[in-house]
């Protein structure tokens, strides 16, 4: 699972190294992380982030699963913003903006193309279409 929250990026898996009732929370930014930890438990103890120079995703914790799902529950609860890419950049950190652009603008285009594959194929239905997809503005 990918999460773009105000506390940061994160991938949610669990693996190997689990119990049952465990995940792992993978970040590339150990300050997402403790981000996240003071927002779970009120502070951040840098040495429950395992740090692994040569993975995927270099910085990792282990949370109950129970923590993790009432942690995303209180994060769509605080929804009190009209445009996320706004609300979770801060504005102090413009190579966090470049990257969470690049995945919209990746994201963008995909989907873009799939309309397009579906028009393609669409194209002699005489049917009308139910809504007209919304378009995001920079």
């Amino acid at each position: 699972m990918w999460v773009f929250t105000k506390e940061g990026v994160f991938s949610a898996v669990w693996d190997k190294y689990c119990r049952g009732d465990e995940v792992v929370i993978r970040s590339h930014s150990r300050g997402d992380l403790c981000r996240l930890a003071k927002k779970i438990i009120g502070y951040c103890d840098e040495d429950q982030i395992f740090e692994a120079e040569n993975a995927d995703y270099r910085y990792r914790i282990k949370i109950p699963k129970t923590v993790w799902s009432e942690y995303l529950a209180d994060s769509a609860l605080q929804i009190d913003y009209p445009s996320v890419k706004k609300s979770i950049i801060p504005d102090n950190d413009p190579l966090r903006k470049d990257a969470y652009y690049q995945v919209w603008e990746t994201l963008f285009r995909w989907r873009s193309k799939k309309d397009s594959q579906r028009q393609d194929r669409n194209e002699s239905s005489t049917e009308p279409r139910m809504f007209t997809p919304f378009r995001w503005h920079r």
